[in-house]
């Protein structure tokens, strides 16, 4: 005989099952420092950044490319209009930090949420490793490549003298 089937008492200890160090474990969204760093997130607007913080709250490691959010959720959730809310989703994928699986439909036979791909983390979909376009992200003009000795000599001034 295999293990009983679950019953509702056994998942409710599931559910409250302790984390390390005896601490009951509860779901969190954690933006990493070196995301924080990148230029992308810096220039994110403070909607973005609230748009990206509800899709990682969606996100239970197992749903990456399924992440169900449509504007107007997102705009209930974050408490801005709904334009503005999909302004925001435009800036998230065009700074590589989303990217849309399968756009949302709003019609009398189907009604559902785009699906989105959080590019952080792999696609529980297909399976593919994480893409992390904001990584590569740059603002306009910054197209030309400074290497490091270059950055410090424009960051720290020379006071040396030419003697004449």
């Amino acid at each position: 005989m295999g293990p009983a089937a679950p019953t509702p008492a056994s998942e409710s200890r599931m559910a409250t099952q302790k984390h390390k160090r005896g601490k009951p474990y509860s779901p969190h969204v954690r933006i990493h420092a070196w995301v924080m760093r990148t230029p992308a997130w810096q220039s994110l607007t403070p909607k973005a950044r609230v748009g990206l913080v509800e899709i990682a709250a969606r996100y239970n490691g197992t749903n990456n490319g399924r992440i169900a959010l449509s504007v107007r959720e997102a705009a209930d959730a974050c408490n801005i209009n709904k334009d503005t809310a999909a302004k925001a989703f435009k800036e998230l994928i065009e700074k590589g930090f989303l990217v849309c699986k399968s756009p949302g439909g709003f019609s009398l036979k189907m009604r559902h949420a785009t699906e989105w791909l959080w590019t952080e983390h792999r696609d529980d979909v297909t399976g593919d490793l994480p893409l992390k376009s904001f990584v590569h992200w740059r603002p306009a003009g910054a197209d030309k490549f400074i290497s490091r000795s270059e950055s410090s000599a424009l960051s720290v001034p020379s006071f040396r003298t030419e003697a004449a």
